[in-house]
């Protein structure tokens, strides 16, 4: 993962120009394949809107068990920005957008409340909040789904300015699509010279048609900066 800041400033003016009113708003970034870079313009993107929030900024990262933004940021990727903080409770007090199963039964068969295995920390010197995935509570066997719903991204709009949500490619997961009609747009992230134009249109059909909205790509270049697009190729 790599800082992309200077490369997407075009994204984020194009992002910060999405409608909304006075609660805040919400984008996905998602990579057309696996590798495309999409972690690193979604962690980018999220510093950029920080800096702009007079709230806060949460980037969230849907590939709960990996939590690969969370391990980026303790790496420094943004040195100047400091390290995540201690976990805050980040359930919202609502319904979450994900669930483990099977679940956990107490001694006598009946099913354990859902456990809060999402924490919120804050990064220093900044604005923004990033997600972990309490992974060593899961036991063997079970598995961690994302599921739809609209709770609890209401309830997140009501505590931060923006929500930068970094969606694993379709290739390797479900989750972009579950929860695509609950953000205010999507990024569909392409490589140069390496993905298809039908690998990007087929990104874009499958999230319009679970009522995603996609506002633009971001295309990597192999050498390693990036550059936005307001338009679809096709």
């Amino acid at each position: 993962m790599i800082d992309l800041r200077s490369e997407i400033t075009d994204l984020a003016r194009a992002v910060d120009r999405i409608p909304g009113s006075d609660r805040g708003r919400s984008v996905m970034v998602i990579g057309a394949d696996p590798g495309n870079g999409a972690s690193s313009v979604a962690a980018s993107l999220a510093v950029l809107l920080a800096g702009r929030a007079t709230r806060a900024a949460w980037l969230i990262d849907l590939d709960l068990r990996g939590n690969g933004q969370f391990n980026a940021f303790q790496q420094r990727i943004f040195p100047r920005i400091g390290l995540p903080g201690r976990p805050l409770d980040a359930s919202l007090n609502v319904d979450q957008f994900y669930q483990v199963v099977p679940q956990v039964r107490a001694n006598g068969g009946a099913s354990r409340g859902p456990l809060k295995l999402l924490g919120a920390h804050r990064v220093e010197h900044s604005n923004l909040f990033i997600t972990r995935f309490r992974t060593e509570h899961i036991k063997p066997g079970q598995r961690v789904q994302v599921r739809s719903g609209g709770a609890y991204w209401d309830a997140l709009r009501k505590v931060s300015d923006w929500a930068v949500l970094d969606a694993p490619a379709l290739d390797s997961s479900t989750a972009g699509l579950a929860l695509c009609r609950y953000v205010d747009g999507v990024v569909i992230v392409m490589e140069a010279d390496q993905t298809t134009a039908e690998s990007l249109n087929a990104t874009r059909d499958q999230i319009e048609a679970h009522g995603g909205r996609c506002v633009g790509v971001v295309v990597n270049q192999i050498r390693g900066d990036a550059r936005f697009a307001d338009r679809f190729s096709g």
